[in-house]
């Protein structure tokens, strides 16, 4: 677990650095001395430029995703992953810098901030198949699959106390760039790519990892791209992934400005409370993952249905009845987007679990999808948001994009009840099990 928890760190650390400016860009640049007055740290940029900003790590994400996929299939995941980690340090510790000399300079470090992210679910998928026990892909996608909440909690609470001191919002970014050195160096010298590699690894726990697990770890099947780009029961997955992260962009993109904004709570305040949903959704995601691999008298894939229609259609019905609720009832529209983020953490047991299950051995594969995915929703969410929300302050408006992300989820939730599956594919099995297979069935055959 010692490598469960420094991989989660890591991965939390990147993604923080991603989310760096959702936070800051509500943050004031210091007092001008001519004039008096003090700005948003987004003041500089206009509407379109301010949307492009945010999407911009989707970019890097998804023109590094290709080439981190080769990476990982042909060199160890080891040094692969530690490259990004050292990417986006560089590229956070020089976002003020590039700020300052304007919105392209500023635009690459964000892009740059992206690279870095498309090695995250890549390495979730690794890990899980590589080191989880076949009862333990639960417990490890909770983690996992959580440091996206975790990332957002350090953030909004690391912003909210830099921003509202007299340090400034430079800091905020070189802050974490430190916390992303200090975790990568505890990687490199703790992580390894195998099991059987690990001196701290006794022979009982190798035998317990490597358990229904055929194949040497260290030899990698090819990916048979065509059958899992066809597999109905992933497509599903995927949709269901499409819809979820949506809604979560939707959280760490504009949580901020709902709070600042709409509710009118300051920037310490609206820090503080952002943090409240992620940090209850990051619980759920613990909860069902553990909760998930020790359910055992109901079917795996009757087990992720449950789950993700937790995660989608209940926390989409939480989310349009949040449209209702007026600016006027504060503390009532905290608890109404608590519960509907907290509801969305149950899906590490239902879509994260269902993909993992069903591609086996590609898994890694199966979850850059996933990420590629989140990368796009980063891309779209502002143009689908901004139209629609022209006025932070305004009820209807809110209320428009709220039902909208509601529907969409529940959609994606039905759909997944009744076309998931989550037992192996056909396709997971190897020529030699196969083959196996066919043996003993002709011998029984012959025998009656």
């Amino acid at each position: 677990f010692k490598i469960l928890a420094i991989s989660t760190l890591c991965c939390t650390s990147i993604l923080s650095n991603m989310n760096v400016y959702n936070f800051t860009r509500i943050c004031s640049n210091p007092i001008d001395p001519s004039t008096g007055n003090s700005t948003r740290m987004e003041a500089p940029f206009s509407s379109t430029q301010r949307s492009v900003l945010q999407s911009a790590t989707a970019v890097g994400a998804l023109l590094s995703s290709l080439p981190y996929l080769f990476a990982f299939h042909h060199y160890s995941p080891r040094l692969v992953f530690l490259s990004a980690g050292v990417i986006s340090i560089i590229s956070t510790s020089l976002a003020p810098l590039s700020y300052f000399f304007g919105f392209c300079p500023f635009l690459l470090s964000r892009i740059f901030q992206g690279v870095a992210i498309s090695t995250t679910f890549q390495m979730i998928g690794l890990l899980t198949h590589d080191w989880a026990t076949n009862t333990e892909h639960g417990i490890f996608l909770a983690f996992l699959t959580g440091s996206t909440q975790l990332s957002s909690i350090f953030t909004m609470l690391i912003s909210g106390l830099i921003c509202s001191s007299s340090l400034g919002w430079p800091f905020v970014f070189y802050v974490h760039a430190l916390v992303c050195a200090i975790v990568f160096l505890l990687f490199f010298f703790i992580y390894r790519d195998h099991p059987e590699d690990h001196m701290l690894v006794t022979e009982s726990e190798l035998s317990l990892i490597m358990h229904d697990k055929e194949e040497k770890l260290h030899k990698r099947d090819t990916v048979p791209y065509k059958k899992l780009f066809t597999d109905l029961p992933l497509l599903v997955s995927w949709l269901s992934a499409f819809a979820d992260l949506l809604c979560i962009q939707l959280i760490n993109q504009y949580e901020p400005v709902y709070f600042n904004d709409y509710l009118h709570y300051n920037i310490f305040k609206s820090g503080f409370l952002s943090a409240v949903p992620i940090l209850a959704q990051f619980s759920a995601k613990l909860l069902s993952g553990i909760s998930s691999d020790y359910i055992k008298f109901v079917s795996p894939t009757t087990n992720v249905k449950i789950y993700n229609s937790l995660s989608l259609i209940v926390s989409g019905c939480f989310m349009i009845g949040l449209a209702f609720i007026p600016p006027s009832q504060p503390l009532l529209c905290v608890a109404a987007i608590t519960v509907t983020v907290c509801f969305i953490g149950f899906n590490t047991a239902g879509f994260n679990k269902s993909t993992t299950l069903r591609s086996r051995q590609h898994a890694h594969f199966a979850m850059t999808q996933i990420m590629n995915i989140w990368a796009v929703t980063i891309l779209i969410e502002p143009f689908i948001v901004q139209p629609i929300l022209t006025d932070h302050s305004s009820e209807s408006q809110w209320m428009a994009v709220f039902i909208l992300h509601g529907l969409l989820v529940i959609s994606a939730g039905m759909i997944f009840v009744f076309t998931a599956d989550a037992t192996p594919a056909e396709w997971t099995k190897r020529k030699s099990e196969m083959n196996l297979n066919r043996i003993s069935t002709n011998s029984f055959a012959s025998k009656t």
